[in-house]
């Protein structure tokens, strides 16, 4: 966990030092999907299935506030609600909060790889405070200006 947190730290630090340059404009929507490719909280692969969903909306250009939902096969289903700061184009720091039975806040840091200026493929890893676990997912996104 510290290591974790301390990583967010330096990519803050770096943000004071460059200014972001994110490709998205202020006002554009984001919208991404992504698939749970491992939980430190499984015992076995597979065991549990877990797909989101996620709209974005770019408030400033490297910063964006959101709106999702998780899909769980052996859990209840969440909404959540959060935010992306991107310091560094393109890795981006997020928050958020998961809202229903079995809340959590989730903390994480994400890639994105342009594969058009509308297409994107993201990978990014998470800690979830309240069940200590570290989930790394994987998915795709489409900008929307």
């Amino acid at each position: 966990m510290k290591k974790y947190l301390g990583l967010m730290a330096l990519f803050a630090c770096l943000a004071q030092l460059k200014p972001a340059m994110a490709q998205q404009a202020e006002g554009s929507f984001l919208i991404s999907t992504g698939m749970d490719l491992f939980r430190s909280d499984l015992d076995q692969m597979f065991h549990r299935f877990q797909l989101a969903g996620e709209l974005n909306y770019f408030y400033l250009h490297h910063l964006s506030l959101s709106l999702g939902y998780e899909y769980n096969t052996l859990q209840p289903n969440q909404v959540s609600g959060g935010v992306r700061f991107y310091p560094v184009e393109p890795i981006f720091i997020r928050a958020r909060g998961l809202m229903g039975n079995n809340a959590d806040i989730a903390l994480g840091m994400g890639y994105t790889y342009n594969v058009t200026y509308r297409f994107r493929v993201e990978g990014m890893a998470d800690y979830y405070i309240q069940n200590e676990a570290v989930g790394l997912r994987a998915g795709i996104a489409i900008l929307i200006n």
